[in-house]
């Protein structure tokens, strides 16, 4: 029979594999995503195609980013040498934007902490799926919205009802300091990149996964999809039934909107 502490310590590895599995079908989310980016013609991207940096800026940024994300992005500075030696710089950023901001769901205004000089810190390792998303004076892409739904379903898969949709910097603002079991390990693109190395997931069966994915979401379609400004940059969420990994005092109770 196994001891208070072996089922408490069984639990809590069957909580860390699930958080290890939902990191890396997060960063598979970001692959379709990518691969959109690079085959849009610059001349489709909007005026602030030699720019995009801008979009990153208070007059047009209000991106929100999930628990999840958050958690990703946290992992990602504590675990790689060159953005841990920058969060000093973070940090000073975050608390300037944070000035402005107030403890809400509600998209907000705002220079996102993560953008450094022209460039987004976290782009090729734990980049919000919205931002990978948006392109300026575009709808989402059903590949768009299919990633935004999946990151939505794997937040509800672990917290239930307990997690967030807000401001990149008041979710950075949880996580990026906290040194518990959430934050303490490797990042979504690493561990799929150890899955991938030690056979666990074979590139090709990947790609067909998210091919056949994608073949199934345009069977059902995507359904009351708001349309967004350019100036927006925002996302939805859905309703979320299911209970699961707990976040403590974060987010308790939250009504499905």
């Amino acid at each position: 029979m196994a001891t208070p502490t072996g089922r408490k310590r069984d639990k809590r590895r069957r909580r860390d594999d699930a958080l290890a599995s939902a990191l890396i079908s997060l960063d598979r989310s970001r692959g379709p995503l990518f691969r959109e980016i690079s085959q849009i013609d610059a001349s489709e991207r909007g005026p602030r195609s030699s720019e995009p940096h801008l979009a990153c800026t208070r007059k047009f940024n209000r991106m929100r980013i999930t628990d999840l994300e958050a958690i990703d992005i946290a992992r990602a500075f504590h675990e790689k040498p060159h953005l841990k030696g920058k969060l000093p710089e973070v940090y000073e950023r975050l608390a300037s934007a944070l000035e402005s901001l107030k403890e809400t769901e509600e998209p907000q205004p705002f220079d996102c902490p993560l953008l450094d000089g022209k460039n987004c810190m976290v782009h090729h390792v734990a980049k919000p799926i919205a931002c990978l998303a948006w392109n300026p004076g575009r709808d989402f892409s059903r590949d768009g919205w299919h990633s935004i739904q999946r990151r939505e379903k794997l937040n509800t898969e672990l917290f239930g009802d307990a997690w967030h949709l807000k401001a990149i910097p008041l979710q950075l603002s949880r996580y990026l300091e906290e040194a518990d079991r959430l934050v303490a390990g490797p990042s979504g693109s690493t561990l799929r990149k150890r899955a991938m190395r030690s056979g666990e997931i074979g590139r090709a069966a990947e790609e067909k996964k998210e091919a056949a994915e994608r073949v199934a979401k345009g069977r059902k379609g995507v359904r009351g999809a708001a349309r967004f400004a350019p100036a927006e940059k925002a996302d939805t969420r859905k309703a979320r039934p299911a209970k699961g990994l707990g976040t403590g005092s974060r987010g308790r109770g939250r009504s499905p909107s």
